[in-house]
């Protein structure tokens, strides 16, 4: 075995700004550290997306999104009323 086997590896993972931000979200509702969110995403084991969530060209409008009345939310109440009888 060489001699260097064996012995322990040290890394050095540094993520900033939004990056940073989104690794200590996801490392809160999962119950795990961010340092080790933050090894596996540069292992590229975690895809941090590039913009938030619901931005960006791949996100489509918030219309597309929702299939309901445009006027739903000054009309709730009346809305739920209706739901009953």
């Amino acid at each position: 075995m060489p001699p260097d086997e064996g012995r322990h590896i040290t890394a050095h993972v540094t993520a900033t700004g939004e990056t940073a931000v989104y690794i200590r979200e996801l490392a809160a509702i999962s119950g795990r550290t961010p340092e080790e969110i933050a090894i596996q995403w540069a292992a590229g084991q975690v895809i941090i997306p590039d913009t938030p969530l619901g931005v960006g060209p791949e996100a489509p409008e918030w219309p597309v999104l929702f299939d309901g009345p445009a006027d739903l939310s000054e009309r709730t109440h009346e809305y739920l009323q209706g739901m009953g009888q």
